[in-house]
């Protein structure tokens, strides 16, 4: 499968520190091929996957033509309210 990410995932990817992004990559093949730790999200963010790595999560979407598109990344404490307002944002 092909990967895909948002400006925020790129910018945030390339702000991490030299460990932690090699762990991320590492983490992002494996997602390519299907594996990891990864989960449905449900409720407001339902249609929505994560890909979790530490403390780190990265939500993710799956495109038509094996495609998968990161759309949010950050820390576990704020990921996914910080990707709800986002979304809510795109809508209004």
């Amino acid at each position: 499968m092909k990967i895909s990410a948002s400006e925020q995932v790129q910018e945030w990817l390339t702000a991490l520190p030299p460990q932690t992004k090699q762990r991320v990559r590492t983490a992002l093949r494996a997602l390519a091929n299907g594996r990891g730790d990864l989960k449905a999200l449900g409720g407001e963010l339902e249609g929505f996957n994560r890909l979790r790595v530490g403390g780190l999560r990265i939500v993710y979407s799956q495109k038509p033509g094996q495609v998968i598109l990161l759309e949010y990344a950050d820390s576990r404490d704020v990921v996914y309210e910080n990707f709800l307002r986002i979304i809510e944002s795109r809508e209004n």
